[in-house]
Order: structure tokens, then sequence, then C-alpha cells
């Protein structure tokens, strides 16, 4: 470098080099003197002219006068070009610095250059302040990709950013320095090997980045004194926060890495937070900020990964009891007795929801409890919807039926309760929702109870008694030995059989479920639809047909007693009712005679007698049915439908 010469010609610049310093410095001096004897050259001035004849006095004096003046401007012009002489000799000195990297004697030089400017006649000639410019923004372009290098010293990043506030490149120093500490932390993190230990990994890229954050921060406030740069330092903050983030993201929340794992990572991150903390930068509000979304998005996909796998396990599930919970409380074995059946779905349901507030334990915090009972309650509450599902499939036997209709029961009364007081301890408060969310499906196993009620009446009508196909216009006479039909036994046997089949399942309500089969008969009964052929026509009733409808009836209510219930009553009066009405709707000008309660009655009696009146058998709860129970009045008001005429009375049913 030192043996080089540069050249500038408008546009052209030319570089030499000479093999000895010497040389180069005699080339120097003739150049020099070269520029000396030519600027001495242009000072001369022209020789005045001489008096012209014949000129008058005045003209001499006015020749005079221009004479003297020309030499004053000559003198003002030999200095000009001195003081350009002068400048370029510095440029010249300016460039050899700037290509010998001299940052410190190149900004002397242009301060000294811009002084020597302000203090010339018209601050210097135009072209020189335009050449110092451009010296002052190459030299500053240098400086500048100088501070740029990452994992520059700090002595040597001060001196970069002082140059640069001496030159007023105040802002490009700014945005510089942040740029380089920037590419300081990626190429730190670049070194960090991620050989399968997470934690390790966010460990020790925690240590890169906040460290490197608060030793930016605290060069930024030594370099930059502006207050009003401060808000510049902030957005970097923010920046490389974000960029923290983004790494800590993808490594931890992206690969699905269980809650323990998240919250050492966390941890990890928090520490070095907290030593942020204690130099004055309390950056712990931007990593919530950072992080809430990705903490509920975890919770949400653990949730909906709990959801797929227990919804797989109650479509496996074969609904045989697997185990038997002792009951801990008096409610608990007034309901179930002193062991709470459940299916393997509903155990893995409580073991699913332990484990669940189990892994919420390490990253509970307030602002993460509405998304964890939310997630805690969709659980609980999908795998009710895929029991309700299971329990409308048409191959289940009445023991799958039933220990699906206990564990139903057994998720609202025990398995609930269990993971309310586990969450009250994760949180250390009372969870209302969860607690809540007992009361407010109280209800549903009663709702499962009415699907299980309406799927066997309408199996039980199609197996036994089917009101919708049976023909009621047959010619059949009505006799005293008229009897109800085997297809009304064959329903009351078989619901005999559901009864004694309840008795193995103390938590079932039997008399409610029963109750229910036999509503749910009678509203099929009573369906608008069931009382029109295929063709659209009105169905027809004859004589026999109506009195046979009317018998099967009262003989379903009088065996069945105390489980008819009054609503009940009273649908199966209207489709007695409704059985009258069509038959005199198509029968006005017969006059055949209607039979009343009392026949009805006999025709019970006569028929219990045959069966036996522990007919058909309903179990635990009947032991009492004797033959007091079919004597008396009928449990049934009065429904009939009378054309006025002795011909047609009126008709009792129940």
């Amino acid at each position: 470098m030192a043996n080089l010469v540069k050249i500038v010609n408008r546009a052209e610049t030319l570089i030499f080099a000479f093999a000895r310093v010497e040389a180069k410095k005699e080339f120097v001096m003739m150049i020099d003197h070269a520029k000396s004897t030519l600027f001495s050259l242009d000072a001369m001035a022209v020789p005045p002219m001489p008096p012209i004849r014949g000129v008058p006095t005045r003209s001499v004096k006015s020749g005079v006068s221009t004479q003297l003046g020309s030499i004053v401007e000559d003198e003002t012009d030999a200095r000009g070009a001195s003081n350009k002489a002068r400048f370029d000799e510095m440029l010249d000195a300016l460039d050899i610095h700037i290509a010998r990297r001299e940052f410190e004697e190149s900004t002397a030089l242009v301060l000294d250059l811009k002084q020597h400017l302000e203090a010339a006649p018209n601050k210097g000639p135009e072209s020189v302040r335009e050449a110092v410019e451009a010296h002052i923004a190459e030299l500053a372009r240098l400086i500048l990709a100088d501070l740029l290098i990452p994992c520059s010293p700090r002595k040597q990043v001060s001196a970069n950013v002082e140059l640069l506030h001496r030159l007023g490149w105040d802002k490009e120093a700014k945005e510089a320095f942040l740029a380089s500490r920037s590419a300081t932390i990626k190429n730190r993190t670049r070194q960090l090997k991620l050989e399968g230990n997470t934690r390790l990994y966010i460990r020790e890229l925690a240590v890169v980045y906040f460290r490197l954050i608060r030793n930016t921060c605290e060069w930024y406030s030594e370099f930059f004194l502006d207050p009003t740069m401060i808000s510049a330092l902030i957005a970097w903050v923010r920046q490389e926060m974000a960029g923290y983030a983004a790494i800590f993201r993808r490594h931890v929340f992206h690969e699905m890495q269980k809650f323990q794992i998240i919250a050492s990572c966390l941890k990890h991150t928090l520490v070095e937070v907290e030593i942020l903390g204690h130099a004055g930068l309390d950056l712990k509000f931007m990593l919530d900020q950072e992080f809430f979304p990705d903490l509920t998005g975890c919770i949400r996909s653990y949730e909906t990964r709990c959801i797929a796998m227990l919804g797989k396990a109650v479509n496996e599930d074969s609904l045989a009891i697997a185990s038997k919970i002792t009951a801990s409380t008096e409610e608990l074995v007034k309901m179930f007795g002193n062991q709470i059946p459940i299916i393997a779905a509903v155990s893995k349901l409580d073991e699913v929801l332990g484990d669940f507030g189990n892994e919420l334990r390490y990253i509970v915090r307030d602002s993460l409890y509405g998304q964890s009972v939310a997630s805690v309650t969709a659980i609980i509450e999908g795998v009710l919807k895929h029991l309700l599902t299971a329990l409308r499939r048409s191959n289940l036997t009445y023991a799958q039926e039933f220990a699906l209709l206990a564990s139903t029961q057994a998720i609202v009364s025990w398995v609930i309760p269990r993971s309310a007081t586990q969450l009250d301890r994760v949180f250390g408060r009372t969870v209302t929702d969860i607690h809540n969310l007992e009361q407010r499906l109280e209800a549903f196993p009663a709702s499962l109870q009415d699907v299980f009620c309406q799927k066997q009446s309408v199996a039980i009508a199609r197996a036994t008694f089917d009101f919708v196909t049976t023909d009621f216009n047959d010619d059949n006479e009505v006799t005293d030995n008229m009897t109800p039909s085997q297809e009304m036994e064959k329903l009351l046997l078989t619901l005999g059989v559901v009864a004694r089949e309840l008795d193995s399942w103390p938590a079932m309500p039997k008399r409610s479920i029963l109750s229910g089969i036999i509503d749910c008969l009678f509203v099929q009964m009573i369906e608008p639809r069931n009382w029109e052929t295929s063709k659209g026509e009105k169905r027809r009733f004859s004589h026999f047909g109506v009195h046979r409808l009317v018998l099967d009836i009262h003989f379903l209510l009088r065996v069945c007693g105390s489980l008819v219930s009054k609503g009940t009553n009273d649908m199966a009066n209207r489709v007695c009712e409704k059985g009258l009405r069509a038959y005199f709707a198509a029968n006005r000008s017969k006059g055949a005679e209607m039979k009343n309660r009392p026949w009805y009655d006999a025709r019970v009696m006569e028929t219990m007698q045959r069966l036996g009146f522990g007919f058909p058998q309903f179990g635990k709860g009947f032991e009492h049915r004797a033959l007091q129970s079919f004597e008396g009045a009928s449990p049934a008001n009065s429904a009939a439908a009378s054309r006025g005429n002795s011909a047609s009375p009126a008709t009792s049913v129940s």
C-alpha cells in the first residue's frame, strides 16, 4: 500500500505501483513541483497596456484603474489556485489513507478538509466540496462494511461507531450495529448442535440469544447517547425475540413434545430472561406474548389426539364390563352399590384425564385456565358422543347396552368429579367450570336411556306386536272366548326379559327404563303416518279388529300396571279412540254390538289365570303381583267414540 499512487482524472481512476518507496516520493515531488510551477504561471498577470497617444488624460487615468483592478483579480486567482492545490493535496492524502484503511486518519483529514472549506471564500470550489462529500461517503461505506462484520470485538465496534458519529452517519451506524449483532446471534446459533436432546439444545440456544441481547443493549446505551434512538433498540429486541420464538416453536411445539419437556425448555428460557431483568431489561412479557398462542395450540393438539384415541377405544370396545371401581362416597354407593362397573373405554378416559392433569402441572398458569378447562370438557363430551353413537348400533345385546348406560352414568358421577378434583390441585383453586360440568351433564345418562327406550320399543314392536303392519280389518267374530293376541303376549314376555336383565344392573333405574319403553310403544302407535296405508289411504278397522286392538292395549296396561305413566295412559286412550272412530267412519250402517269395560276385564282375567299372575316375570320389585293386582277398577280412563245410537254404545278401555 505504501508504494501505490492513485490518480483521478474526472471519471477515470488509475493506480500505479512503484518498486521502491523512494521512487514513489520522487514521483510525488515531481508532480508537486509541476503543479506549483503551473499555478505560478497562471498567477502571473498580463503586462499592463502602455498609454495610447491622443487619448485624453482622463482616459489614461481610467486605464490605470483598470490595470490596478486586473492586478487585484490576478492576485485573488493566485490565492484561489493555491487553495485548490492545497485541497488537492489533502484529497490525495485522504485517498491514500482510505486505500490503506486508516479510518482514524481518514476521518481526521475529512474533518480538517471540511474546516478549511468552511473558512475558504464561498466555502471553497464546488468541485472540491463535491470531492470531499464523495470521499466521506466512500469512507463511511468502508467503515459500515467493517462494522457489519459479525462477532467483532467490542473495541473495534466502538471505534467504528465513533468514527461514523464524527462523520455524521449516526443513523447508518445504528442500523449497521444492530444488523451486525443479529448476524452474530445467527452465527452463534448455527454453531449449536442438535443431537436429539431438545432440552439441552434449547438451554444453549437461550444462553446464546439472551446473553447476546443483553450485551447488545449494554453496548447500544454506551455507543448511542441520543435518547431518540432507543426505539430502534426496542424494535430490534422484539425482532430477535420473535426469531428465538420461531426456533423454539419449530423444535418444541411443532415436534409435539410432552408437556414436561415443554416446561423444561420454558424454564431454561425464563432463567436467561430473568438475567436480562437484573440488567434492567424485562422481556418476560414479550415471552408470554410470543408463546401464549403456541401453548394454547399445544393443549388443543393434545385434546385432538385424546379425542381421536378415545373415539377409537369406544369403537373397538366390546362393551363388556372391564373393571369395577370401589365406590368411595355414600352417593356413589347409593347409585351403584359397593362397586362401579365401567367398560374399557371409560377406564381409558379416566386414565387420559389423569395424564392430562399431570401434564398440565408443568405448564400451568392463569392465562391457560380457559383453554385447559375447554379441552377437558371437549374430551369428556367427545367420549359421551361416541358412546351415544355406539348405543345406536343395532347388533348389541342387552348386557352390552346396559354396560354402556352404566358406564355413562359412571362418567358423570365418578370420572368428572375425579378430574375436577385433580384440576383443583393443579390450578390451586376450585375449577368451577368442571364442577359445573357434572351438573350440566347430569341429565345425559337419562338422555341415553331415552335413546335406548326408543331403540328397544322399535325392535320389540317389529319382533312382536307390530302395530304398523298388523291387519285390523279381518272378519272374525267377537265372542266371549276371545283373548289378547299372541303378539301382545310376546311383547310382554320380551319386556319381562328386559326387566330381569336389569336386575343385574343396580345403577340402572329399572322402572324408569321399562316405563320409557312402554311410552315409546304408544308414541309409535299415535304417529299419524302409522294410521295410513302405504298408498296413503286411511287404515280400515273391522268389528273384530277394533275389539282386538282395544283388548290388546287393555291387556298391556293391566299387566304393566304401575309402569304405565299418566301420559302413556292418555296416549293409549287416544289410540283406542282413533281405532273406534276409524271403525265407525267405515261402518255407519252396521249396528254391531260394542263391548264394554267389564267384558275386557273378564277377558284379561281369564288370560292371566291361564298365564299366571306373575306373568311376564318382571323380577325384583314386582314380587307382590297377585290376583288382587288385576281386581278392581281399571287404571285407565274412559276413551270411546260413540255414534249416538244404542247399537254402538261407548266402550270403556284401559
